[in-house]
C-alpha cells in the first residue's frame, strides 16, 4: 500500500487537481490525433478514482484497501462508421496507439447512419454547482473507529448473535468528457458509505440483515452508532415468523423494494428497449400508464443528488422534466443515438437516469399500511423473473404479514407475480417514507392486489 492509502480524501483532492489536468490535456491529444487521423468527429471520456474502503468484523480491523482507477475511452467516426478504443494506459504514447486503434477499428465496423456526436448546439454551456464533492479530513485510524461504533450499536442488542461486519468507505472521482463540437465537462464527486450487517438466531436458524448510508458529504451520513441500532433492529423484527395464504393479496413495497418497480418502467421507456421494439410500454407516449394521481420527474439539479449532472455522457445539457403527469407518460429515455434511431430527440440521458422524484401522494407507512388494512409489506426480492417485454413479473420475496394496519409476523420463501403494466396501474398510494440512498427517490408503494404463493 503506498503513501496515497494514508491520505485522507481531501488530501486526495489536492493531488487530483493535478490528475484533472493531465485528463484534460490527455483529452486535448486525443482529439487532436482524432483530426489529423481525418475523423470527422471524436469524443473521449476519461476519469480518476481514488479512495479507501474498510471492514471490521467484531471489533477488528479485517479490511484495509486503497482503491485506484484510471480509464479512457475513445470514440472516432468516419463517415458514420464508428471506431471504439478503451485503455488504462493514460500516457501520450499509449493515446497515440489507441486513436490509431481505433481508427482501424472504423475502417471494418458497418456504416450506422445514426451514429455520431449529438448537435452541437445541445451541449451544456452553463455549468452549476451541485455540491457534488466534498473531501473530508477523516482518516484511516477516525474511519476504523466509526465502523467499529456501528458495529458496536447494533451487537449492543441482546438479540443479535453476530456481526457479519460493518464497512466504511470514501472515495473521490474527477471525470473529463470531451468532443470535437470542442465541448469540455468535468465532474468531481465524492461518495460515503457506512454499513452493517448482523445476524440474530431463533429456532428456526439463523436470519441476516443490515442497514447502510450513503451520501456525498460524509456528514450527511446517518450517525454510526443509529445505523447499527437499525440493522439490529431490522434482523430482531424478523425473529417472529410466520405464514401467508397463498392467494391474491395487496401488497407494498418498501421504497428499496419499489424503486425496482419504478427501475422497471423507466427499463421499458428507455432508447434502446424502444428502437427494439422489446418494452410492454411500446407506442405508450401520451398514454395513462399508472393512475392519474401519480406524478414523476427528472431533476438533474438536486444538490448533492446521487444522480445529480449539469450533462448526459454525450454532453448534453440536462433540464428538469416531467417523466409522468397527471398518470400519463410524457416522454422517455433517450440518447442522441437512440432519439436518432427512433426519430426524436434526445432527453439527456446518455449513460442512465438522473435524479427521478416519484410524488407521495399519502402520509406515512403506517398510516399507508392502516388504510391497506390487511396484506404483505414486501422488504426484499430475489431473482430474475421480469421481463420487460411482455411485463411479466415474478420474483422471491420476504416481508411482513400485516392485519389491521399493524405488523403481525415476518415471511420469507414466497412468490409475488403479476403483471407491471396491472401492478402499475393497480397502485393505490405513495407513502412520505422516501429513501435518499438512490438516484430513484420514493416512498413506499402499495399496490391493489397481487399472487402470492407460499
Amino acid at each position: 500500500m503506498g503513501v496515497a492509502s494514508h491520505l485522507t480524501l481531501q488530501q486526495i483532492a489536492e493531488q487530483q487537481n493535478q490528475t484533472e489536468q493531465q485528463l484534460k490535456d490527455l483529452a486535448a491529444l486525443a482529439l487532436r490525433l482524432a483530426q489529423q487521423k481525418g475523423a470527422e468527429q471524436s469524443e473521449v471520456w476519461c476519469y480518476n478514482t481514488i479512495g479507501n474502503s474498510l471492514e471490521v468484523r467484531q471489533g477488528e480491523l479485517e479490511t484495509l484497501e486503497f482503491n485506484q482507477d484510471s480509464h479512457l475511452g475513445i470514440n472516432l467516426y468516419f463517415e458514420q462508421r464508428k471506431g471504439t478504443v478503451s485503455i488504462n494506459d493514460l500516457t501520450e504514447a499509449a493515446i497515440e496507439k489507441g486513436v490509431q486503434a481505433a481508427a482501424d477499428i472504423a475502417r471494418f465496423t458497418e456504416l450506422d447512419p445514426y451514429s455520431g456526436l449529438a448537435e452541437k448546439g445541445l451541449m451544456a454551456t452553463q455549468f452549476r454547482d451541485l455540491s457534488l464533492d466534498h473531501p473530508a479530513s477523516i482518516d484511516i485510524p477516525q474511519s476504523i473507529e466509526l465502523a467499529q461504533s456501528c458495529e458496536a450499536a447494533a451487537l449492543d442488542n441482546p438479540l443479535t448473535k453476530q456481526s457479519e461486519g460493518a464497512s466504511f468507505y470514501g472515495h473521490r472521482s474527477v471525470s473529463v468528457y470531451a468532443n470535437s463540437h470542442d465541448f469540455v465537462g468535468v465532474n468531481r464527486t465524492t461518495r460515503y458509505s457506512l454499513s452493517n450487517t448482523v445476524i440474530a438466531q431463533n429456532d428456526k436458524g439463523m436470519i441476516r440483515d443490515g442497514y447502510y448510508s450513503l451520501a456525498r458529504n460524509i456528514d450527511d451520513l446517518i450517525p454510526a452508532q443509529l445505523i447499527g441500532q437499525t440493522a439490529a433492529k431490522r434482523v430482531t423484527d424478523k425473529l417472529q415468523q410466520g405464514k401467508v395464504a397463498s392467494g391474491k393479496h395487496p401488497i407494498i413495497f418498501s421504497p428499496e423494494v419499489a424503486r425496482t418497480l419504478w427501475g422497471h418502467l423507466f427499463s421499458a421507456i428507455k432508447g434502446g428497449a424502444l428502437y427494439q421494439k422489446s418494452s410492454f410500454l411500446l407506442d405508450m407516449k401520451g398514454q395513462q400508464i399508472v393512475p392519474d394521481f401519480i406524478n414523476i420527474h427528472e431533476d438533474p439539479f438536486i444538490l448533492k443528488g446521487l444522480g445529480s449532472s449539469n450533462f448526459d455522457s454525450d454532453g448534453v445539457a440536462t433540464y428538469k422534466r416531467d417523466i409522468v403527469r397527471d398518470g400519463i407518460l410524457k416522454d422517455y429515455f433517450l440518447s442522441s443515438y437512440s432519439a436518432r434511431k427512433l426519430g426524436l430527440s434526445t432527453t439527456a440521458n446518455a449513460g442512465g437516469i438522473h435524479n427521478i422524484i416519484v410524488d407521495s401522494t399519502c402520509g406515512s407507512l403506517e398510516q399507508l399500511m392502516r388504510q391497506i388494512g390487511t396484506g404483505l409489506l414486501v422488504t426484499e426480492v430475489m431473482g430474475q423473473g421480469v421481463n420487460i417485454v411482455t411485463g411479466n413479473y415474478s420474483r422471491g420475496a420476504s416481508g411482513f404479514w400485516f392485519e389491521n394496519g399493524q405488523i403481525k409476523h415476518f415471511v420469507q420463501e414466497i412468490t409475488i407475480a403479476g403483471n407491471l403494466a396491472d401492478m402499475l396501474n393497480n397502485i393505490v398510494d405513495v407513502a412520505s417514507d422516501v429513501d435518499k440512498r438512490s438516484s430513484i427517490l420514493t416512498g413506499s408503494v402499495a399496490i391493489e392486489g397481487m399472487i402470492v404463493a407460499s
